[in-house]
């Protein structure tokens, strides 16, 4: 790729402000449905998708949980947006994995700019964090309240995984420049906070793309290893968000051993989690991740049931799809093959990819 995917990922958050194991008794070793298999969409769910994506045997839901959406004027927080979110998913008996991300307007002149910035921001950042996992978390406010009280015949579903941030290492989504030194006191305040709220909560450090592009990005191999270094983030960090974005099988699961690698390395006690993963099935655009429909499908068995097959070894807890459906534009943003990368068309149609998905889950296309 020329740019990373964090280039499409800023756009998103910006365009839209919602926007990834259970093992059977009678075969361990057969992939099931549950939480390992899950989604990134790009764009709010409409009811017929989750219930489609809930049949289909995805587990859990990539949310976008974007601050500044969140915090449009200063010190007032509006939810309203990822209540109906919560909500839905919880109604499809979908695990929500929230990264967040995106600094507001008062504390940043660009969403891209880390919390750590200045003490306003990081402050404004913790309380945030703070409010979000009362509201989300078990027992939270949205649970015990306004879910109850809609649905209580529905059985909640809170949220127990927080990622912080999104490729960290990409200026695109860190500006000016990735500094694994301010990140790793980035995740390890927000654990501190988050986990005095929910002490049970698991703290996911942003996905990180192996190779980003963009002028002063740092490989996520570097980036893991400073971080780590910095002594701060060992004890914050529960689980490696990974995006190992290549043009085949065989560079997703090189750069999946290599991150297990960096965290043993490192003496690390963290999981990883793919929270990001995908090839187009539009083999006309400039990509190494254009593929053929009929290819797609082939490296997203390959890809993803090889990940399930060694998740143990890799200490691994789930991959997730980018993305849903294929979008009417011909680009997002400078990703000039991440709108037809959905397992389903644009009009949600089945494609391949789809039916190579609910082959590994046990769903129904």
């Amino acid at each position: 790729m020329t740019r990373s995917l964090a280039t499409v990922s800023l756009s998103l958050l910006l365009l839209f402000p919602l926007a990834g194991c259970g093992d059977s008794e009678e075969d361990a070793d057969a992939p099931t449905t549950g939480a390992f298999y899950g989604i990134a969409p790009v764009d709010p769910p409409a009811e017929a998708d989750l219930a489609r994506m809930s049949a289909g045997g995805i587990g859990s839901y990539h949310v976008q949980f974007a601050w500044l959406n969140v915090e449009t004027v200063e010190g007032v927080y509006d939810w309203s947006a990822y209540d109906t979110l919560f909500g839905q998913l919880a109604r499809a008996g979908i695990e929500p994995v929230p990264y967040v991300s995106g600094t507001p307007a008062a504390y940043a002149e660009v969403g891209s700019e880390s919390p750590t910035s200045s003490t306003e921001a990081f402050d404004a950042w913790a309380a945030f964090l703070e409010e979000a996992t009362l509201r989300y978390g078990p027992g939270g406010v949205f649970w015990e309240e306004s879910f109850a009280g809609s649905d209580p015949d529905v059985e909640p579903r809170p949220v127990r995984v927080w990622e912080i941030w999104n490729e960290p290492n990409s200026t695109v989504f860190w500006t000016p420049k990735p500094d694994p030194g301010d990140y790793a006191d980035l995740i390890t305040r927000s654990s501190r906070v988050i986990k005095k709220v929910d002490p049970e909560a698991q703290i996911m450090s942003g996905g990180v793309f192996a190779t980003p592009q963009s002028d002063g990005a740092i490989t996520s191999y570097e980036f893991l290893e400073e971080m780590f270094a910095s002594g701060r983030a060992a004890e914050a960090v529960d689980i490696v968000g990974v995006h190992p974005y290549g043009p085949d099988a065989g560079a997703v699961l090189d750069q999946v051993d290599r991150t297990r690698e960096v965290i043993d390395d490192a003496g690390v006690d963290a999981s990883m989690w793919v929270t990001e993963i995908g090839w187009s099935s539009d083999p006309g655009t400039s990509s190494d991740q254009s593929q053929t429909p009929k290819e797609q499908a082939e490296l997203l068995t390959e890809s993803l049931g090889s990940l399930y097959e060694q998740r143990e070894a890799l200490d691994l807890r789930g991959v997730i799809w980018f993305t849903w459906h294929d979008l009417n534009e011909p680009s997002l943003g400078d990703c000039v093959w991440c709108a037809s990368a959905g397992l389903v068309d644009a009009d949600r149609d089945s494609k391949p990819a789809w039916l190579a998905f609910t082959e590994l889950t046990g769903g129904t296309p």
